[in-house]
């Protein structure tokens, strides 16, 4: 109970960090993936520390499901490529985590950008950008 305490504690310290994201005027409403495609709006950065404080534990750290289905790979874009962006940030936001869902809008738009930049642009993630 205290290791989810810390991170759930550690998600909300994340949230309330991140404010603003300006979006991109190119930003996709359908999921493409594959290297160097477009990354839909949010921030990468505090969706990939969103991730490591409250996914990982179903997910993994490298998205490739433990608990949870994978976030990455082939059966994971065969389910969601040219799916809306909002589909997969809604039920992000209205299913997860599962044992306490109701992520904010926001916190649910950087995780999907997180796991979008990890299939296009993972060396962006490396660089801290």
């Amino acid at each position: 109970m205290k290791k989810y305490r810390k991170g759930a504690f550690a998600g909300c310290v994340a949230l309330s960090i991140a404010w603003t994201s300006p979006a991109s005027a190119q930003s996709p409403t359908a999921l493409d993936f594959g290297p160097g495609k477009p990354v839909p709006p949010g921030d990468a950065s505090m969706g990939q520390n969103m991730f490591n404080a409250v996914c990982w534990a179903c997910h993994s750290s490298d998205l490739s499901g433990y608990k949870g289905p994978p976030l990455t790979g082939s059966s994971f874009y065969k389910i969601w490529q040219g799916r809306r962006v909002d589909a997969l940030s809604d039920l992000i936001r209205n299913t997860m985590p599962k044992d306490d869902p109701g992520m904010s809008e926001r916190a649910a738009r950087d995780v999907v950008a997180y796991i979008v930049t990890y299939a296009n642009r993972p060396e962006s993630l490396k660089n801290g950008k």
